[in-house]
């Protein structure tokens, strides 16, 4: 990228903000003191399971529509590719988050992106939510502790 913004840019950083949105989750979790996990391989493997309810933040309740969370989580994905070509454009996206342009979420729907069964078998058979509990109201305890660090 060479530090310039692109389109391309964009639209992975607007699909992040999606599922940060969605989720209630920190775009990086610490896993551990040297493993870090990014939102995306956090979510990809939900989606792969269809367990978009694990995906929705729990503050939520319940209280969403399921077919519109699976849309803003199944997009959101789609704009933070790596491969930056495969990434949808802004056009692309407002069509798909109003629902206006049914047969294009029909394609990314069934993308073989989603269906992977390598990316849902990475935690032995357990839910990806289940290893992960750090949403963004918990991560400010971590904080604390890098702030005081940094002031030394």
């Amino acid at each position: 990228m060479l530090g310039k913004a692109n389109e391309s840019c964009d639209v992975y950083s607007f699909g992040i903000l999606l599922l940060e949105l969605v989720s209630g989750r920190r775009p990086m979790e610490k896993l551990s003191s040297t493993v870090r996990r990014s939102i995306v391989d956090w979510a990809l493997p939900l989606v792969c399971e269809k367990k978009f309810s694990e995906i929705a933040d729990p503050r939520l309740n319940g209280n969403y529509v399921e077919g519109e969370l699976k849309r803003v989580v199944l997009v959101a994905l789609m704009c933070a590719q790596d491969l930056p070509e495969k990434r949808p454009t802004m056009l692309d996206v407002v069509e798909l988050l109003k629902g206006e342009s049914k047969d294009k979420f029909s394609h990314i729907e069934n993308s073989e992106m989603f269906g992977s069964p390598l990316a849902a078998e990475s935690n032995d058979g357990r839910s990806v939510a289940d290893d992960s509990l750090d949403y963004i109201s918990e991560e400010k305890e971590l904080e604390r502790p890098l702030k005081e660090n940094a002031e030394i």
